[in-house]
């Protein structure tokens, strides 16, 4: 999809196709992975953004917390209301038995309604204007089709329920969300750890603790470099060496 009159390339704010990928996209739109099209994109549905997705995922991945299954006694959809925003939408999870999952996810992912679910940056989204729609009648008494309203985006969210009060607070922009994550050693440790339970094939345990923490420095000391990482993950105790059986 691509919106009338307008390329691929121009949509992601560029002047033409690069020729050399990646390619640096605007600075003013984009901060990071997590605001580059692949990744926003493998986090929506067909037609519109999965904001509650992209929460968990940070909640999950780069918070390190845990965010329980949805239960078997919940249905688990949106209101159907195209004339609403997806954050209005999503006012039903704010509901105390929903709100107790939902607070992990909701206010993390609202930033990130920045884009579209094709990973486009804008500053409107589209909602169906139900007094024109039900004027927009042809000749022969049939509807001609929906109409739809530019509503202007609400991108705020927050950081909570982390216990490091030096990443919570409130967030107007996906911008800020990513330099706030992007600095948190928090984030740092978790994504180690995750980069572990990959490479060994199993979660981590306490004696994986001098491990981690070589690692960690490690990553640190290179200025975030993955090769170091890696090179330092592979070199470790617990990644060399298995506890037998008997001691298990």
């Amino acid at each position: 999809y691509k919106p009338p009159g307008q390329s691929i390339y121009e949509s992601y704010g560029l002047k033409d196709f690069p020729d050399q990928q990646p390619v640096e996209l605007p600075a003013n739109e984009r901060s990071g992975i997590l605001t580059q099209p692949s990744w926003l994109v493998a986090h929506s549905t067909s037609f519109d953004n999965h904001a509650i997705h992209r929460g968990k995922w940070i909640r999950e991945r780069l918070l390190g917390n845990v965010v329980p299954d949805v239960p078997i006694t919940v249905d688990a959809q949106l209101p159907n209301t195209p004339e609403k925003t997806l954050r209005e939408r999503m006012a039903v999870t704010q509901q105390a038995y929903c709100w107790k999952c939902h607070q992990l996810m909701n206010d993390l992912a609202y930033p990130l309604e920045q884009y579209d679910h094709f990973g486009r940056f804008r500053i409107e989204e589209q909602v169906l204007d139900l007094e024109a729609t039900a004027k927009n009648i042809d000749k022969k008494g049939k509807s001609a089709g929906p109409v739809m309203l530019n509503v202007k985006l609400n991108t705020a969210g927050v950081i909570a329920h982390v216990g490091d009060p030096s990443l919570e607070g409130n967030i107007g922009n996906p911008t800020e969300l990513m330099k706030k994550l992007a600095a948190s050693e928090r984030v740092e440790q978790v994504f180690v750890r995750h980069a572990l339970r990959y490479w060994l094939g199993r979660n981590e345990s306490p004696g994986d603790a001098a491990s981690l923490q070589s690692i960690h420095k490690a990553y640190r000391n290179s200025g975030g470099s993955m090769k170091s990482l890696i090179s330092t993950l592979l070199s470790s105790e617990s990644f060399l060496y298995r506890m037998p059986e008997s001691r298990k």
